[in-house]
């Protein structure tokens, strides 16, 4: 049984050309609003890792999955753009037949393994701080090797799970004529695992961990009150988990419509769209909600801002110093010769008096 199927799903489109890549005007129409939010969050991810490169204080081993977090974040936008520009770009009517599979595949399961990725990397993140906060541990120096496995388990698994499906016919790679590619799911145990694994078991994970977190910080800060001592560290906890709070929650309103649509609906379909349009708008925030929650991002932005002051002061000051000297100028000519005159004057009235003075007897 073969799991590539065509069809044409969108009027107007010529039959005739049943592999033609290039997408119809209404499919271009509806895709224009992600291309502009696209465009916003390239400027935005562009900017945060123009503050990487420039300041050593956030490139730290505890911000790693932040960072591979943002890194699904681009690889989400080349695969838009790289997407738009064939279909719109494209030409050929009759492309190769391995090309065409190769762009079908990529835009069909690109977008829900990034998203997956996403879903277990905040997993990780979670995980990671709740041993910081409960246990005062740091797993990025005591437990390296349990970190690179990890990042290759959450890496491999997504793959592992769409390439199976795919194998034994649970899912089905659906050429639309005019429009994007996307999975069709054959079996309705599949959808059912695919939320379970990529949705629900993730985010019900995650609020478990936010739970224990949240408690552990209740009962110490009670401890704390009791003793009317509340230390720098819970402080810090304190702030980690509303900062994960803030987050998740924005993060999860954006980016869990298109994981469910995903599943039970073609990429050419009104809602789907919709879907999509929230996930690349929570994809533009990303950089702005993180740089904005993390201490070490908010004082680049106090230190840049203030070299930014001083140097247009600098400038300023410097304007209004050109006009004062030039005058001290004249002024200290003009002194100079004054004082010359003056002591001119002073000479002459010493010859006159000694003139008059009687001469010295020899």
């Amino acid at each position: 049984m073969s799991n590539f199927t065509l069809s044409s799903e969108i009027n107007g489109t010529n039959e005739t050309c049943l592999t033609d890549l290039h997408w119809t005007q209404e499919m271009i129409d509806y895709q224009r609003p992600l291309l502009y939010i696209c465009i916003v969050a390239t400027i935005t991810h562009s900017i945060f890792w123009f503050q990487f490169m420039l300041y050593p204080s956030v490139r730290q081993r505890s911000m790693q999955w932040l960072y591979a977090y943002l890194v699904t974040d681009i690889l989400l936008l080349m695969r838009f753009f790289v997407g738009f520009i064939v279909h719109t770009m494209s030409t050929d009517c009759t492309p190769t037949k391995s090309w065409s599979l190769f762009i079908c595949y990529f835009e069909a399961t690109f977008d829900n393994y990034l998203n997956m990725l996403e879903v277990y990397i905040l997993l990780a993140l979670n995980i990671c701080r709740y041993v910081q906060i409960v246990h005062n541990r740091s797993v990025y120096i005591s437990h390296v090797k349990l970190l690179v496995c990890s990042h290759l388990i959450i890496y491999i698994f997504p793959l592992a799970a769409f390439i199976i499906q795919l194998q034994i016919n649970w899912a089905r790679l659906r050429q639309n004529i005019g429009a994007s590619c996307d999975i069709d799911f054959t079996n309705i145990y599949a959808q059912i695992i695919n939320v379970i694994i990529g949705f629900l078991l993730p985010i019900l994970l995650n609020l478990i961990i936010l739970y224990l977190n949240m408690r552990h910080i209740r009962l110490t800060s009670r401890l704390g009150s009791a003793q009317h001592h509340v230390t720098a560290r819970e402080k810090y906890n304190r702030s980690l988990v509303i900062q994960f709070l803030v987050f998740y929650a924005i993060w999860l309103i954006l980016w869990s419509p298109n994981i469910v649509v995903y599943q039970f609906t073609s990429k050419t379909s009104s809602i789907t769209v919709i879907a999509s349009l929230l996930n690349y708008i929570e994809i533009a925030l990303d950089p702005v909600i993180i740089g904005a929650l993390d201490v070490r991002f908010q004082h680049i932005w106090r230190s840049s801002r203030r070299r930014i002051l001083n140097a247009l002061c600098s400038e300023g000051a410097n304007a209004r110093r050109v006009a004062p000297a030039t005058t001290d100028m004249f002024r200290s000519s003009a002194y100079g010769r004054s004082a010359a005159s003056i002591q001119a004057k002073q000479a002459r009235i010493l010859t006159t008096h000694s003139n008059a003075l009687p001469a010295p007897i020899i």
